[in-house]
């Protein structure tokens, strides 16, 4: 024999079952169906999306959330960490626990990016599907990041390993 090849046994990538999946450049980009056979994300790894407005009631993000459970809403700072109802992220730049209302929606696409919810049916595919996002909101009314640095404080400190901070600027 000259030349021989192993005789491969074959099986089809891992996909999920979001019809919005095909839309996603992203995820072909990254070769992100090779990895999903490989890992799918750790509940345990929660990623901080320090960014503007985070939706954390859309359907693709709701199960995502790291949720604070030692600081449930109810009007009191129960875990003693200088924030008032961090239940689920906090919007540093308006100051208050609601991460939703800004005029940009970038930080809720970069959380869908990062792992929304897979395999549900609805939306699309989050690239780290398994993962925890932790909403930190650093724009004020206007859309203005204005602490972003404080936002990635605020991401350490409450259990972030990975934060994203894709921000841009015409000047910078």
């Amino acid at each position: 024999v000259e030349y021989a090849e192993p005789n491969y046994i074959m099986k089809a990538l891992y996909t999920p079952n979001d019809p919005l999946l095909s839309q996603q450049w992203h995820i072909n980009k990254i070769k992100a169906n090779l990895a999903w056979d490989i890992n799918k994300g750790d509940t345990n790894v929660v990623i901080g999306i320090v960014d503007s407005e985070i939706q954390w009631n859309h359907p693709d993000l709701t199960t995502q959330i790291k949720y604070n459970y030692a600081d449930p809403i109810d009007g009191q700072d129960n875990d003693g960490d200088g924030y008032v109802d961090n239940f689920r992220g906090y919007d540093l730049g308006e100051g208050d626990n609601n991460t939703i209302g800004s005029t940009n929606i970038h930080g809720s696409l970069v959380s869908g990016d990062a792992a929304e919810a897979t395999d549900n049916g609805i939306g699309g595919a989050g690239a780290a599907f398994k993962c925890k996002i932790l909403p930190v909101k650093i724009a004020n009314s206007s859309g203005s990041l204005i602490a972003g640095y404080e936002g990635i404080q605020y991401a350490a400190d409450h259990g972030a390993k990975i934060i994203n901070c894709s921000w841009g600027s015409a000047g910078g």
